[in-house]
């Protein structure tokens, strides 16, 4: 059986029925970057995903989530591709490990896929994978209060509203935001 550190030696492969989770590649960056220009998609994201489609930011970036943040057990970085078309659907991270017991998702999808199901999908195939490869014990995720369409998607895979956090600090912004949780069933009190 493999270690929580075992994962980290690369972006591990994930596949749900419509969907494949998978490291992101120089080839995934004008697609991705078109989902990241979308004003709409960029509402709720706090300011904290920028547009960085110039050299050397996309080296950078690349070798940052494949490689440093990888290595030292930060975060994983997915990239969400549609099986049936090949295109990009978005992208999911899990990370913020706390003494391998913990972690955050969060995620962001391109328009055109809103409203089919892709985000729960998603959802429930990394919080599946944090809660029984990695053993976590929690998973949270924190969403702007506005963002109902968010809260529902982590509700129906289990998360739990467990407060409301007044001027946070969200991204590279403040907002008030939902703390949404889910505890693994061997850890739940």
């Amino acid at each position: 059986m493999k270690s929580f550190h075992d994962y980290f030696d690369c972006v591990p492969y994930l596949e749900s029925q419509r969907l494949i989770l998978r490291p992101f590649s120089r080839l995934d960056m004008a697609e991705y970057f078109d989902i990241l220009r979308d004003d709409q998609v960029q509402k709720y994201l706090g300011g904290g995903v920028p547009l960085f489609d110039k050299e050397p930011h996309i080296s950078n970036w690349l070798n940052n989530i494949n490689g440093r943040l990888l290595k030292s057990k930060t975060v994983f970085t997915w990239c969400v591709e549609e099986k049936s078309t090949g295109k990009i659907a978005g992208r999911v991270d899990l990370g913020g490990f706390q003494k391998k017991t913990m972690a955050e998702i969060s995620y962001h999808f391109g328009r055109s896929f809103w409203g089919y199901g892709v985000a729960t999908e998603v959802v429930e195939k990394v919080t599946s994978f944090g809660l029984e490869n990695l053993n976590l014990q929690r998973i949270q995720g924190l969403v702007r209060v506005e963002n109902t369409a968010s809260i529902h998607v982590l509700e129906k895979n289990g998360y739990k509203k467990e407060g409301v956090l007044h001027c946070y600090p969200f991204g590279k912004e403040f907002h008030t935001v939902v703390m949404m949780a889910i505890v693994s069933p061997k850890f739940d009190e």
